[in-house]
């Protein structure tokens, strides 16, 4: 599974996938390429830099952010879920 969930005008991505060591078991992960930000997060990993604390993100919130959204398939949904049960303390769908 590879879902493009994010996509700006300067080429920075987010996806959720299977397709990455950091994927064990068929549970995606979220994938980020960015200039300042590029690796595998999991739902509790915080993402942003301590410089700008307002800013920092958990990856969770990135995909609850875009599961919750009504245009979503419910393949996309089920893959939010499954990335948001990673973390029982987070926030789920």
């Amino acid at each position: 599974m590879d879902i493009l969930i994010l996509k700006d005008e300067k080429g920075w991505t987010a996806r959720l996938t299977t397709e990455s060591p950091a994927s064990h078991y068929g549970i995606p992960i979220l994938q980020i390429t960015a200039d300042d930000v590029d690796g595998d997060f999991g739902p509790s990993d915080i993402i942003g830099t301590v410089d700008k604390p307002d800013e920092l993100l958990t990856a969770a919130q990135i995909v609850y952010a875009w599961g919750t959204q009504r245009d979503r398939r419910e393949e996309e949904r089920e893959a939010a879920r499954s990335f948001l049960r990673q973390w029982p303390e987070g926030p789920q769908i």
